[in-house]
């Protein structure tokens, strides 16, 4: 009898909280929580699951958007130093920020936050080695000075902003040690308790996790910056778009997170909702194997780039949510290459492919998974008016990028994000064939491109290093085997009484800060 009595007013609660206008202090989001795997920090890696547990962790550097920039700024570190052979970075705690248990945050849970995330071998974990910094050396590459005090130690003395950015990662998030080993279970550091709860310092905490129905923060009474105006978050699955707009208009949510197009097209006009948007980090791209037949050839590709219509995939396939960006550096990192050099010249890339000795065009396999339909059969069509006859191979994610991991492909349509707001993190990918990722998927192996990719990763002269990238962008522009088709843009529909939401967002998917928000 008692086992019902509880779960009745489980489901009272739950009404209470998703029912009506919300709340003042509450602030409650619809919004697919279905990928949300874990609330670990030392083992988050998808989108959404990050930026909550963001909310509920500092870091010993965070991000901020000035500017319309990311750039790297202080958080529980107020100050650090960089040795003179650019190897060891020295970090000063901020005394007195507290966790929510109400302990002091000191070196002693920096050190530990970080050897565990390494330790667990999560999906980021490749983040902290891709310096130097290993499970096999921690010990003598993270250490502990005093309470205060941390010292990390890189391999090589690489771009100050290039350690500093990959250190906003959410893996960084730095837990209560105590609390953590009190819940440690069969030598998991605590992996099982905190995927469902939490032990930061940041401005709220797990207050409860019920999959697949919503997720709950509360404020945290010691956050060291002072109290959100926003004494509860509240997360509420709901997988559909359609659902989300319908919860908002009827004023039964505050956000919706997860609109398409049409759906915030629906909700122009509507004076309770205002649309908020802001560049997203993620692209789509047009990729070709430089291993394969005519596209092995610098001018056919070329002929390609000219062939797409860079414009109408933003402003007729995305509906004007997302920008033309061409390079491989997005917008808003730092040494951003603004430069749009391709547009849909239909002779100029007829004269391309004549000067390759393909006057007729040819005929390729252009892959890609359901969800990029829409634009892979755009970039068809435009390839039609060149006279290359491109079939179309729609497979399941998983099989497309097993078959593109492989080289398996010719063309293929599909995403890249980014893990940390650096220029290295897509330098490397999209330029330096030796990191086995993206170029190396195209079999474009280009001695120039990798050496200045790896050059541009120890420039510690901010000016120096920017005109690397761009240098390297207009290489790339000309010999590259990749079209960027778009960036997206991120949007989210919003009731009118919700403030702080343009600014706190600006910046997602690398950062959202919750505790900038509130309601009138």
């Amino acid at each position: 009898m008692r086992k019902y009595l509880v779960i009745l007013l489980v489901l009272l609660l739950t009404l209470n909280l998703f029912s009506a206008r919300t709340p003042k202090d509450t602030l409650v989001i619809a919004v697919n929580t279905d990928n949300v795997v874990t609330l670990d920090p030392g083992a988050v890696y998808e989108v959404l699951g990050s930026r909550i547990v963001d909310a509920c962790y500092e870091k010993l550097v965070g991000l901020d958007y000035v500017n319309g920039q990311l750039i790297v700024v202080p958080e529980v570190a107020e100050s650090w130093e960089i040795s003179e052979d650019g190897r060891t970075y020295t970090f000063h705690i901020r005394r007195g920020i507290k966790f929510s248990t109400g302990r002091e945050l000191t070196a002693e849970d920096v050190v530990f936050s970080l050897k565990r995330h390494l330790l667990m071998q999560k999906p980021s974990s490749w983040i902290l080695p891709s310096m130097g910094v290993t499970k096999d050396n921690m010990d003598e590459t993270i250490k502990k000075i005093d309470d205060y005090t941390v010292q990390i130690t890189v391999d090589k003395p690489y771009a100050p902003t290039l350690v500093l950015s990959k250190l906003t990662f959410s893996f960084s998030g730095i837990v209560d040690k105590k609390e953590v080993l009190k819940h440690e279970q069969n030598g998991d550091l605590g992996h099982g308790w905190l995927s469902y709860h939490s032990a930061g310092a940041g401005a709220y905490y797990v207050k409860s996790w019920e999959k697949n129905a919503y997720i709950i923060l509360e404020a945290n009474k010691y956050y060291w910056r002072g109290q959100p105006r926003i004494k509860r978050i509240v997360f509420k699955d709901v997988p559909e778009p359609t659902n989300q707009r319908l919860l908002l208009e009827r004023g039964d949510v505050d956000i919706a997170w997860d609109l398409l197009p049409e759906n915030i097209e629906e909700l122009k006009g509507n004076p309770d909702i205002k649309i908020i948007t802001g560049p997203g980090h993620e692209f789509r791209y047009l990729a070709m194997n430089t291993g394969w037949g005519p596209l092995k050839d610098p001018k056919v590709r070329l002929a390609i780039k000219y062939a797409i219509a860079y414009d109408e995939f933003v402003e007729e396939v995305k509906r004007g949510y997302a920008m033309k960006v061409q390079g491989f550096i997005m917008k808003g990192y730092t040494c951003f290459v603004s430069k749009t050099p391709f547009h849909k010249d239909v002779e100029k890339a007829k004269k391309l492919l004549a000067e390759a000795g393909y006057p007729n065009g040819f005929e390729v396999e252009l892959m890609t998974a359901p969800i990029w339909k829409d634009d892979a059969v755009k970039v068809q069509a435009d390839l039609a008016e060149i006279g290359i006859k491109a079939k179309l191979v729609i497979m399941q994610r998983s099989q497309m990028y097993a078959k593109y991991r492989k080289q398996g492909h010719q063309l293929v349509v599909a995403r890249w994000g980014s893990d940390y707001p650096d220029p290295d993190a897509l330098a490397q990918p999209f330029a330096n064939y030796e990191m086995k990722s993206l170029a190396w998927r195209n079999m474009w192996k280009d001695d120039y491109a990798i050496m200045l990719t790896n050059k541009a990763a120890y420039e510690r002269n901010l000016k120096k290093r920017c005109q690397m990238y761009e240098d390297l962008t207009d290489y790339w522009f000309l010999n590259g085997p990749f079209a960027i088709l778009y960036q997206v843009k991120n949007a989210w529909a919003v009731r009118k009484e919700v403030k702080g939401f343009e600014e706190a967002s600006q910046g997602y998917s690398m950062r959202l800060e919750f505790s900038h928000i509130y309601k009138e």
